[in-house]
């Protein structure tokens, strides 16, 4: 395995908190669209995103370390997701539509 996907791995297997899949399931049907959900797909979701959210707190703490700071802050969140390719999907929705595009 690669060191990306050895820090993923040690990443996830510390995660301890766990989103309720009740919750997620009573997110996911306030769309419309979405009908019957099978008891599996809130489990996976929140899993999903209990990663997502590990590897963007674990970043920003690089980032901030690097900087020089021992907090998270807001600034170091947009430099996180403006600095790494990994997060370049919530570019837009942080930055706008003017520092996303650059």
């Amino acid at each position: 395995m690669s060191d990306v996907q050895n820090d993923e791995q040690e990443i996830f297997n510390r995660i301890s908190t766990h989103f309720p899949p009740a919750k997620i399931k009573k997110i996911m049907q306030t769309d419309e669209d979405i009908g019957k959900v099978s008891q599996a797909t809130p489990v996976i979701a929140g899993r999903a995103l209990e990663l997502f959210v590990a590897m963007l707190v674990s970043q920003a703490g690089e980032t901030a370390r690097s900087q020089g700071n021992k907090r998270i802050s807001s600034e170091t969140l947009r430099d996180t997701i403006m600095n790494s390719e990994k997060f370049d999907f919530l570019r837009e929705a942080v930055c706008g539509d003017n520092e996303a595009e650059n």
